[in-house]
């Protein structure tokens, strides 16, 4: 494997074992990353500290919470408004925003190839329904019908026949982010499909009797696995992207929960002066969204490679 593919899988191990390390942190630090802590105190230099600092301006005015330090131990990123400990904020908000983001995704990919796999092989009304309610999606933007989605549930929760959501469930932006994707996996698979029906394998299996149930079982969707493996991690990073930007609006994750988003949205009004709050999360998003496009890249290129050689 190229360079870039490790540097990939290295940064990704990194994410998800530090975001599962969360309560580890937690504990051995004694932090609590959900309760407010403006009056605590910390340990910096054998000596303690309060947790919220006053103002550098010259009338020392208002409080600012306490900086990184850099060191392996409690508020090592600093504080947030809310005298919170921002390391063990970011490894559980991690451990919220991969959860939904990887649900979202499987959810995505399961509607998108059941739909492909109906409309690409059926062909003739089942197509044209199915196709023409992907069409509609497809014409609405992705964050405007997620925003849409999320104002709707999120005031009353949602309820489905006997199934009652509440309005904090992750079950929420976990549905909502797998459905504003569901047209853009089902439409490259649903041409992989249409491709795969028309094979000779398939007219064999055709001919000799066996039911389309079978004929999609046995010999479409085994076939159709590459697809999903280049896939998978692509539309990972984009459920992470629309967690994020949903919990940053107030629309996704909610308090006391945390998640990347809701981290960055807390340090806004610190970026003058404790900006790491803010900028930690966006590089964590940004590495892990790298890492899930440089891998998807490489497995399509790992799955092109022996056409090529057999061409």
């Amino acid at each position: 494997m190229r360079p870039s593919v490790w540097c990939a899988v290295g940064a990704l191990v990194f994410v998800v074992v530090s975001s599962l390390s969360a309560p580890l942190y937690a504990h051995f630090c004694g932090v609590s990353p959900f309760n407010s802590n403006v009056a605590g105190t910390a340990l910096r230099g054998g000596h303690v500290v309060d947790v919220m600092q006053p103002n550098d301006n010259p009338l020392h005015l208002g409080l600012s919470p306490l900086g990184p330090d850099w060191r392996l131990g409690a508020y090592m990123l600093g504080a947030d408004t809310q005298g919170r400990d921002v390391a063990a904020r970011l490894f559980y908000g991690g451990r919220n925003s991969l959860l939904i983001a990887g649900a979202s995704a499987v959810v995505c990919l399961l509607v998108a190839g059941s739909v492909a796999l109906w409309a690409g092989y059926k062909g003739g009304w089942i197509d044209i329904i199915l196709s023409r309610c992907m069409d509609i999606l497809w014409a609405i933007p992705v964050y405007l019908l997620a925003i849409s989605l999320s104002v709707v549930t999120l005031g009353h929760g949602l309820t489905i026949g006997p199934l009652r959501i509440e309005a904090d469930s992750f079950l929420i932006p976990i549905m909502i982010i797998a459905t504003v994707y569901v047209p853009y996996a089902a439409r490259s698979l649903r041409a992989q499909v249409q491709r795969l029906a028309r094979a000779e394998f398939v007219l064999a299996a055709r001919s000799s009797g066996a039911s389309d149930m079978r004929i999609l079982v046995r010999e479409i969707l085994p076939n159709l696995w590459p697809s999903f493996l280049v896939l998978a991690p692509l539309v990972m990073a984009l459920c992470l992207m629309a967690e994020s930007a949903l919990s940053f609006l107030s629309l996704g994750v909610q308090a006391p929960a945390a998640s990347w988003g809701t981290i960055i949205l807390d340090g806004e009004g610190l970026l003058y002066t404790r900006p790491l709050v803010a900028i930690a999360p966006g590089i964590l998003i940004a590495i892990t969204v790298l890492s899930l496009n440089v891998l998807g890249g490489a497995a399509q290129s790992a799955l092109e490679a022996p056409e090529h050689d057999r061409t």
